[in-house]
C-alpha cells in the first residue's frame, strides 16, 4: 500500500466515510509500525491541549496535511464548514496492536480479558510525554497526564461507576446520584458526585493528593472518611499513612491539561520526576544536595527542556549537561 493511499484511508476513516475493507487495511497498517501509531498520539495530544493550530503553525506537518487534504478534495467536500485539522484531531487516538475497531469514541480502548474472571476490562494508558482525554460510557470526561492509566470492567454504569487509576488524572464527572462514581487508587477510594477534581497517585511518589475544583468528594481510607471542600487539596503521606488538607490554588494542580507546568514549594527531586515524565528523559543527580532545593514558578507548553533548566539554574547554584535523553545535575 502506498503512502498516499494510506493517508487517504486515514482521513476517510476519521471523517466516517471509510468502507469496512478500508478500515481493515488501516488496522493492518497501524499494526506494522510504532511510527504509524505515534502520528495519532502526537496529533491527539495537540488537540487535547487546545494548541493544535499554534503547534502546527508554519511546520512541515501542517503543509503535509494541507497537501493531503487537497488530494482527497472529493472526500472533504462531503463535510460542510468543517476545519479539517479539527476533524482530523477529534478522532485521532492511541492505536495498539490487536485493538478492536470502535467508532464514535474519543479514544481507542484496549479490551482485554481477565485471567481470573470471565469479564472484559477496558484500560487506557499514556506513556512518557503523552497526554490524553477520554470520555467514559456515562459521559464523564477524564484527562490523563503522562505515564497514567485508568481501567474499568464491563459492569461500569450498571449499579455503580467504579474505575481504578494510577498516575495523574483530571475528572469532570457526569452527575448521576443513582449510580455512585468511585475512583480507586492503591491507597484510597474517592466517592464522587457531579464533580471536577484532580488526583495525583504515582507508585514512586510518597504523596498522593486530591484537589477539588468544584462539587463534592468523600475520601475513604480504611474506616476513615473525609469530606473535601472545593478549593482544598488533601494529601496522603504513604510513609506515615496520614492525611492532611489545606486551601490551594487549584489551577496550579490542574493546568497540566493545557500543557502548563505550574508549581510552588516543589523540591527539585519532585520537579525532576515530572520533567522526566513530560519530556521522556532521565535525571542523574551527581549532586544529591540539589534534590532538596525548593522551587516555584510556571512553564508553558512551548518551553523547551533547555529553557526550563536555564531558568532553574538562574535561581539555584546548579550546573547541568544534557546527553541525548539524560540530564546530569552537578
Amino acid at each position: 500500500m502506498t503512502e498516499e493511499n494510506i493517508h487517504i484511508i486515514i482521513v476517510k476513516y476519521l471523517t466516517k466515510s471509510a468502507s469496512m475493507e478500508e478500515e481493515k487495511e488501516l488496522l493492518t497498517w497501524l499494526s506494522q509500525s510504532e511510527d504509524h501509531r505515534s502520528l495519532f498520539r502526537s496529533l491527539k495530544d495537540a488537540y487535547d491541549l487546545g494548541q493544535f493550530e499554534n503547534h502546527l503553525n508554519g511546520s512541515e506537518t501542517a503543509k503535509e496535511w494541507e497537501k493531503l487534504l487537497r488530494q482527497i478534495k472529493p472526500v472533504a467536500k462531503t463535510t460542510r464548514a468543517i476545519n479539517p485539522f479539527r476533524v482530523l484531531l477529534r478522532y485521532a487516538a492511541i492505536f495498539v496492536l490487536g485493538l478492536m475497531c470502535m467508532k464514535a469514541v474519543d479514544i481507542y480502548f484496549i479490551k482485554k480479558q481477565s485471567a481470573t474472571v470471565n469479564e472484559f476490562v477496558t484500560q487506557v494508558e499514556t506513556g512518557k510525554s503523552e497526554r490524553s482525554k477520554v470520555t467514559l460510557p456515562d459521559g464523564t470526561v477524564v484527562w490523563l497526564n503522562a505515564c497514567s492509566a485508568i481501567s474499568y470492567n464491563q459492569d461500569f454504569g450498571k449499579k455503580t461507576r467504579r474505575i481504578n487509576m494510577k498516575g495523574e488524572l483530571f475528572f469532570e464527572v457526569r452527575k448521576d446520584f443513582s449510580k455512585p462514581f468511585l475512583v480507586c487508587t492503591d491507597n484510597l477510594t474517592y466517592h464522587v458526585t457531579g464533580t471536577s477534581f484532580n488526583v495525583y497517585s504515582f507508585d514512586n511518589d510518597n504523596i498522593e493528593s486530591l484537589v477539588l475544583v468544584d462539587g463534592a468528594v468523600t475520601l475513604e481510607f480504611g474506616n476513615h472518611r473525609t469530606e473535601v471542600k472545593p478549593g482544598e487539596i488533601v494529601e496522603f503521606d504513604k510513609t506515615v499513612r496520614k492525611l492532611s488538607s489545606q486551601q490551594t490554588n487549584t489551577a496550579i494542580h490542574t493546568n497540566w491539561r493545557f500543557g502548563d507546568l505550574m508549581f510552588e514549594r516543589m523540591t527539585f527531586e519532585e520537579l525532576a520526576k515530572r520533567l522526566e515524565r513530560n519530556f521522556n528523559i532521565t535525571f542523574v543527580f551527581e549532586n544529591e544536595k540539589v534534590k532538596k532545593e525548593s522551587f516555584g514558578g510556571t512553564f508553558r507548553h512551548y518551553d523547551s527542556l533547555e529553557t526550563i533548566l536555564k531558568v532553574i539554574s538562574i535561581s539555584t547554584p546548579i550546573k547541568y549537561r544534557i546527553e541525548k535523553d539524560t540530564v546530569y545535575i552537578k
